[in-house]
């Protein structure tokens, strides 16, 4: 028997419930919800899961922490918890999760939660679907979700989740950004010194070349003058 959903209006209001197949149609009429899970480790980098070469949608593409449909009768918290176990193996405290932002996204009601673990927590990944995970900082994460290797959302979404991270949590990659321009300042600054010594030392090296052909010059000019003067002093 095909998996049944909730399904709702844009606002939140409940409408009964539809096959998975239909509410994943092509503009349905209605909205159906999902979670997407954000885990941040106690160093405030957060993990990231990449999808795996065998299902069925965006493949190989890298994704939040974890994500999924919420099932029929079920809460978007439970949700939430469920899918990380099942996706990482992780087992997450309701009382550690924290609701951020509903986003409508295509005709789902996005439900965004944000929780925390420990640096040596394990996971167990759910092969058909997760293929690898990582933490990564903030500066690095904003790379990803722009970029092509990434599950495509909406523009608006990415910003308020980096105001969020930047604003409400003070995570700041503006170190990393300045030291990653530093450092380049850095070695085009040792370059720019390089090439000005070895302009200079050119220059110097050149001058003393002149002054060697000209001493030399000089002195030939004063051989010459001698000869000539003892040829006609005879």
């Amino acid at each position: 028997m095909e998996e049944m959903f909730d399904v709702y209006t844009k606002e939140g209001e409940f409408l009964g419930t539809r096959p998975a197949s239909v509410c994943r149609s092509e503009n349905p009429g209605f909205y159906y919800k999902v979670v997407w899970t954000i885990i941040l480790n106690e160093d405030n980098e957060i993990l990231i899961q990449k999808r795996s070469n065998t299902i069925a949608t965006y493949k190989n593409l890298w994704e939040f922490s974890s994500s999924g449909h919420v099932d029929h009768g079920e809460t978007e918290i439970d949700a939430c918890i469920r899918e990380a176990k099942e996706e990482l193996g992780v087992n997450l405290s309701k009382e550690n999760i924290k609701h951020i932002n509903t986003f409508v996204h295509g005709n789902q009601l996005a439900y965004t939660y944000i929780t925390r673990i420990r640096n040596n927590t394990s996971f167990t990944l759910q092969k058909d679907e997760v293929s690898e995970v990582k933490y990564v900082n903030l500066y690095d994460f904003k790379n990803y979700i722009y970029s092509k290797d990434f599950i495509p959302r909406e523009k608006e979404y990415y910003e308020f989740l980096l105001n969020y991270f930047i604003n409400t949590l003070k995570m700041d990659d503006r170190n990393i950004i300045r030291r990653n321009v530093n450092e380049d300042n850095l070695v085009k600054s040792m370059d720019s010194i390089t090439n000005d010594n070895n302009v200079k030392e050119g220059i110097e090296l050149e001058g003393s070349l002149r002054i060697i052909d000209i001493t030399i010059t000089i002195l030939i000019l004063l051989l010459i003058g001698i000869v000539i003067y003892s040829i006609i002093k005879k």
